[in-house]
């Protein structure tokens, strides 16, 4: 099993950031470096934390055909069209409600969000299974074993992609405002990353957490608890955080 972080802001798509593409040409090197490695895979797992879900279970999205584009960014015209995992949906849904823990609802949505079309830009893969992420950080770690557990069953060698970004309060201009907080969060979780303690997430100080204003730390809990020993090598490929968002590219597990 492979494993991957990656960030997902709109502009990294040529026809959505024009020049402003320049001042995230780290990121965007990274990103296909990280698709070269990985290369064409049979199934992508997506969580992010931009596809609609609930506050105490997790969604995933449940018809055949998977689709979106980046009209919301004044480009329709460019966008992704993959097939669902039908079976390996159901096989999920069935392990989490015989399991009690963590609680994973059914998504009849097929529209695809930006936090899946971004990584998906990049990254070649034949299926697609994409599921939101719920309030409560500690359901990231179980529903990560669950995913592994079914991805085992089922015989899939699976592509994790955790999208999400880091900080949004690099600076003072940033969406989120700025607080210190934001650039010492990324710093070690960016650190964690390079030294292959996923676990370690799980373990920031809250404060810490709550002063950088995230929005990916749930989808990578998930990557490490469904990584397990499969983690090592770790492979952080850029950090920048240009515009106060800090985008960290990272790769875990032997590529292909």
């Amino acid at each position: 099993m492979q494993g991957c972080v990656c960030p997902h802001p709109p502009l990294l798509i040529p026809a959505v950031g024009g020049e402003n593409r320049l001042r995230v040409q780290a990121t965007i090197e990274a990103m296909e470096r990280l698709a070269a490695q990985t290369g064409d895979v049979d199934l992508a797992i997506v969580v992010s934390p931009h596809t609609p879900g609930f506050a105490r279970a997790v969604g995933v999205r449940t018809p055949p055909g998977l689709g979106g584009d980046f009209a919301a960014f004044r480009c329709p015209e460019v966008g992704v069209e993959i097939d669902n995992d039908v079976e390996f949906v159901e096989r999920l849904l069935e392990r989490a409600t015989a399991s009690g823990e963590p609680a994973v609802e059914p998504l009849d949505d097929a529209e695809l969000d930006h936090g899946v079309l971004v990584p998906l830009f990049f990254l070649t893969a034949r299926r697609l299974v994409n599921l939101s992420v719920a309030r409560d950080y500690e359901v990231h770690r179980r529903l990560g074993r669950l995913l592994r557990e079914t991805a085992d069953e089922l015989g899939r060698d699976a592509l994790f992609v955790a999208s999400g970004d880091l900080s949004h309060r690099l600076l003072a201009g940033a969406p989120a405002g700025y607080d210190p907080r934001g650039a010492q969060f990324d710093a070690r979780v960016v650190e964690l990353f390079a030294s292959d303690d996923l676990d370690g997430l799980s373990r920031l100080d809250p404060e810490l957490v709550r002063g950088a204003g995230e929005c990916g730390l749930r989808s990578f809990i998930a990557l490490g608890a469904f990584l397990g020993a499969d983690s090592a090598p770790a492979r952080v490929l850029s950090y920048e955080g240009p515009f106060g968002v800090g985008y960290a590219v990272a790769a875990f597990g032997a590529p292909a």
